[in-house]
């Protein structure tokens, strides 16, 4: 019943690319779309709270893989 994911290189690599991704998105929200700061930041915290309350209520770890 084990819902973390097994810390390897590929762990290390996606967590860069998401830091990288949200940094992007932030980015074009505020400033290329001229959203605003304070929506920006309610869009990305509520698309981040939206996956982690689905992944809390699995009953197993499901990890996204394209492909599968």
């Amino acid at each position: 019943m084990n819902k973390v994911a097994e810390i390897t290189i590929y762990f290390w690599i996606i967590k860069i690319c998401a830091t990288t991704l949200g940094e992007t998105a932030g980015d074009l929200l505020y400033m290329t779309l001229d959203i605003g700061y304070g929506p920006s930041s309610l869009i990305l915290i509520g698309l981040f709270l939206i996956t982690l309350i689905w992944q809390l209520l699995a009953k197993r770890f499901n990890p996204y893989c394209i492909g599968q």
